[in-house]
């Protein structure tokens, strides 16, 4: 049996190595879009800031495949989705049929209408060849504009301040605000932003964005101008679906899955950033982000996949560190 999966993220690695846990002879191909071997993707800020090692950013390579008998296609994407003739179409118009599919294809962050026409001036983070570029850039930078909810806003502002790197941090709210319920420091998160030496810039968002004497201006709802070095944007954490496109699997923000994380399509299941399951407590569909929980999801996934019947138990918070502070937010709220 053919087990396919789309997607080479901890979801879809730990897919790949449950199936061939449990079923020694099961086909296991695995599919990721970047040239790189899949790698730990919650140190990439430490990456950037020097205080990880590039051979410790890896937890797989072309032996670790080889040991399990995983099928590893890097640099590869997947363009369409045939579940009439359970097949896959790659980019290059190759096909290859399947017996189960996973979709295990993560999301990222996205630009709202109003940000995208100066995409060009706005630096990328998500993918360890952003951080690479990123690298370099912070080489000779100094000033850097961030605009952005989420963890991962958290986590980029601490890097860049670990560098001393100057962080204007531009907030539509009248103050810097995650959901966190478990906290070590008494004052409220803007104000140990802000003792963290983070500029903080509240009630306003970016308008445009020009380059002006090797320098990006930024303009604010506010009319301020602002120069820096490097832009960070982005308006919020949007999963990767190209792949789903003229396929008839029941989407919402994700794919929505049940508690076994099948999708709406038989032999069709989803793991990770990509999809949505439902939340009896709140009664809705949301999403799981978070390592942890894609991992747990990944072998929840390989083993259903296998014939096996094994829910997921949905994680309500999603542990972080910010400047050696243990924190936790909910992933829902």
């Amino acid at each position: 049996m053919r087990h396919v999966i789309i997607g080479a993220g901890i979801a879809g690695v730990t897919a790949a190595v449950t199936i061939k846990k449990y079923d020694k002879d099961a086909e296991v191909v695995l599919i990721g879009d970047e040239r790189f071997f899949p790698y730990k993707r919650y140190l990439l800020t430490d990456f950037m800031n020097n205080s990880v090692k590039d051979e410790n950013i890896f937890y797989t390579s072309e032996e670790f495949f080889a040991e399990h008998g995983i099928r590893f296609r890097k640099g590869e994407r997947v363009k369409q989705i045939s579940s009439q003739r359970k097949a896959i179409k790659f980019h290059h118009n190759e096909v290859l049929s399947y017996d189960k599919l996973l979709i295990a294809t993560g999301g990222r962050p996205t630009l709202g209408p109003s940000l995208q026409p100066f995409q060009r001036y706005i630096q990328s983070y998500y993918t360890l060849q952003d951080v690479l570029l990123l690298k370099e850039r912070l080489q000779t930078a100094d000033v850097c504009i961030v605009s952005g909810e989420g963890l991962s806003t958290l986590d980029l502002i601490r890097g860049l301040r670990s560098l001393g790197k100057k962080v204007i941090y531009i907030v539509k709210e009248a103050e810097v605000n995650f959901p966190l319920i478990k906290t070590e420091f008494k004052e409220g998160i803007h104000e140990f932003l802000a003792n963290k030496g983070v500029e903080i810039i509240v009630n306003d968002k970016i308008v445009a964005i020009e380059e002006k004497e090797a320098q990006f201006h930024v303009h604010t709802l506010n009319k301020l101008t602002i120069a820096a070095d490097v832009v960070f944007a982005w308006e919020k954490y949007q999963p990767n679906l190209n792949c789903t496109r003229g396929c008839n699997i029941e989407k919402k923000e994700g794919i929505l899955v049940d508690q076994r994380l099948r999708t709406s399509v038989e032999d069709i299941y989803a793991a990770g950033d990509c999809v949505e399951i439902y939340h009896p407590g709140i009664k809705d569909y949301w999403i799981n982000f978070g390592w942890p929980n894609a991992t747990q999801q990944g072998e929840v996934a390989g083993k259903n996949m296998l014939g096996m019947s094994v829910e997921y138990e949905i994680k309500e918070t999603i542990p972080f560190n910010l400047f050696g502070k243990p924190l936790k937010a909910r992933w829902w709220e």
